[in-house]
């Protein structure tokens, strides 16, 4: 093999990932000597279609584990373990889930720039991560056993220590999204930047520029935004996990009456009592109200039916409750009586049905304090009702 050198103008290649400003879809300039001859120049070589980016995403990251992740400690990076493609979840097919040596999960999905609304794209990549949170955060099992099933895709070798990184970070949504795109605009990068100041979740996009020299030679040049682990600026916006002697305490700080905080120890107690004691209790993370949502198993999905708030605000979840039911008629016409008897006690103020619980703000039906703590007693017992008849199917 004949020694080769490539020459990137700096300038010129980060502007054709839009660092500098060009237009979008303007190709930068790579040239390459053989031997030390003459300097050839490559041209731009598109990818014909999403499904070539992803086989070519797993061919590089096969050949460089290190690709996807940003250095965290000393400019050192961890290494990827485990990747599998069309992962399967409620809310679709991943393209790319990966897990590294720390226990971290990568949600990895590829689009192309003249084909895609990035904002769609960041908002697919959210949704997945949802789904997956949702199916998986109460059964970290499950999705061990998942990824152990598709070890053949990549080598899979997990200690239990990297196990239980995996467990922790599911059941916490410790996720990193990576859309892969063959071209990153600086306005993807805004809403990145964007993401990763305000949420949870680390978001990143992996940039791909393919040239082909003459003789086919092929050239690819990879870079990851932002370069290292994003860091959150404003510390307020660090989400903090609630708990019972802290929900309490905050309810007391917002001002709740006496009576109200009886009300919320009864209606915790009694969470714990059809949730089948703390492991159905979910506890927020939101920063400035407490929550708890209560979740039955085998029931919905193992979804909240419905949360609690430190401000006495009751929500219910009928876009948790209808979607987990959709194929099964008898359970939908249950959610469909458990919302009436809501309605006719006064506790929620419109009729919600399988018909319209998409709409705007009746998915997770938020309920005041006066609604429904004078009446919950008739929540209660609408609640146990409905658990007693979903179990029975």
């Amino acid at each position: 093999m004949r020694e080769q050198e490539v020459l990137v103008p700096k300038i010129l290649v980060e502007n054709t990932i839009g660092l500098v400003g060009e237009e979008p879809g303007e190709a930068g300039m790579v040239f390459i000597s053989r031997n030390g001859e003459k300097f050839e120049k490559c041209e731009s070589d598109e990818f014909e279609d999403e499904g070539k980016l992803r086989e070519m995403l797993q061919k590089l990251i096969k050949d460089d584990p290190n690709l996807l992740l940003p250095p965290i400690v000393k400019e050192e990076r961890p290494s990827t373990i485990f990747l599998t493609e069309e992962f399967q979840v409620g809310s679709g097919s991943i393209d790319l889930l990966g897990v590294d040596d720390e226990g971290s999960i990568y949600i990895v999905e590829t689009k192309l720039y003249r084909n895609s609304d990035r904002r769609a794209a960041l908002a697919q990549a959210i949704d997945y991560a949802s789904a997956l949170w949702s199916e998986y955060s109460r059964n970290t099992d499950g999705f061990i056993e998942e990824l152990r099933k598709r070890k053949e895709s990549f080598n899979l070798d997990l200690d239990e220590e990297t196990i239980g990184k995996i467990k922790d970070n599911i059941k916490e949504g410790g996720l990193n999204l990576v859309i892969a795109m063959d071209r990153v605009d600086e306005r993807t990068e805004t809403m990145i930047n964007f993401l990763n100041e305000m949420c949870e979740f680390d978001v990143y996009a992996l940039n791909f520029e393919r040239y082909r020299a003459s003789d086919g030679t092929e050239i690819v040049i990879p870079k990851l935004f932002p370069s290292r682990q994003p860091t959150v600026t404003r510390p307020s916006m660090r989400k903090v996990e609630w708990n019972e002697e802290s929900f309490f305490e905050d309810a007391k700080k917002k001002g709740l009456s006496d009576a109200q905080i009886e009300v919320l120890k009864r209606i915790y107690k009694f969470s714990k009592e059809i949730a089948g004691g703390e492991e159905g209790i979910r506890w927020g993370r939101g920063e400035q109200t407490g929550t708890f949502g209560v979740r039955v198993k085998n029931l919905f999905g193992e979804l909240d039916i419905y949360s609690v708030g430190s401000d006495g605000y009751l929500t219910v979840s009928f876009g948790y409750m209808y979607p987990s039911v959709i194929s099964e008629k008898s359970k939908m016409e249950l959610v469909d009586k458990f919302a009436e008897q809501l309605y006719n006690a006064g506790i929620i103020s419109r009729k919600i049905t399988s018909e319209n619980y998409i709409e705007r703000g009746n998915q997770q039906l938020r309920v005041k304090p006066e609604n429904w703590m004078n009446k919950v007693e008739k929540f209660e017992n609408t609640v146990k009702e409905l658990i007693a008849r979903a179990g029975e199917g």
